[in-house]
């Protein structure tokens, strides 16, 4: 069948039309929107503070020159509280002992002391931290005692940036022991600390 070109004209004149339209339609619906410009906060102002990094493992600690290894484990977190556990290992040939609640302070990413508040027993951080009391507790080589440090970082200031924490000191008997981590107290600053309490060895 011949098909006269009267015919074929307006055929290939109606392709050429669709293929547009529809060209342009699938162009059209394809296409992302424009993101809305940022908006600049003032200099210094808390929320134009980078965020704080998470929290990494710290490298793996080696028997320091006093005979005590001071290692932090990962936070647990949930719901803005923050649990975690700091182990005290004598890698030495000494008994050592510790006694009552750690002395500790934070150190900022500089290495400044934070002012920060300390709250022994942990209970005005949370009740769901279980506080053993203040007891001696002998750590004899190759054995560990630990205790909890608890905090929120909730952030509701608006007048000075989060308080970050990069480096936890704790003193014992045998001197200043550092240990680093993510410590972000928020706009708090109080740090709930337990008492001393030996780790039980599993056999």
């Amino acid at each position: 069948m011949i098909v006269s070109p009267a015919v074929r004209v307006p055929v290939t004149a109606a392709v050429l039309i669709c293929l547009a339209g529809c060209g342009a339609q699938a162009y059209g619906a394809g296409a992302a929107p424009t993101p809305p410009a940022a908006t600049a906060l003032p200099p210094g102002h808390p929320l134009g503070q980078p965020p704080p990094t998470v929290w990494s493992p710290p490298p793996t600690p080696s028997c320091a020159g006093s005979g005590l290894l001071l290692y932090a484990g990962p936070p647990d977190a949930a719901m803005g509280l923050r649990v975690q556990t700091v182990t005290l290992t004598n890698c030495g040939d000494t008994v050592r002992r510790v006694k009552g609640y750690p002395r500790v302070r934070l150190l900022d990413g500089d290495g400044e002391a934070l002012k920060v508040t300390i709250d022994r027993g942990a209970r005005r951080v949370t009740t769901a931290v279980e506080d053993p009391g203040p007891k001696e507790v002998t750590v004899r080589p190759g054995r560990s005692a630990a205790f909890t440090l608890a905090w929120r970082n909730t952030y509701g200031g608006t007048t000075r940036p989060p308080a970050v924490g990069a480096t936890l000191v704790v003193t014992t008997g045998s001197g200043r022991q550092h240990v680093s981590g993510l410590f972000d107290l928020g706009s708090t600053n109080l740090l709930g600390v337990t008492a001393w309490k030996p780790v039980t060895v599993k056999r």
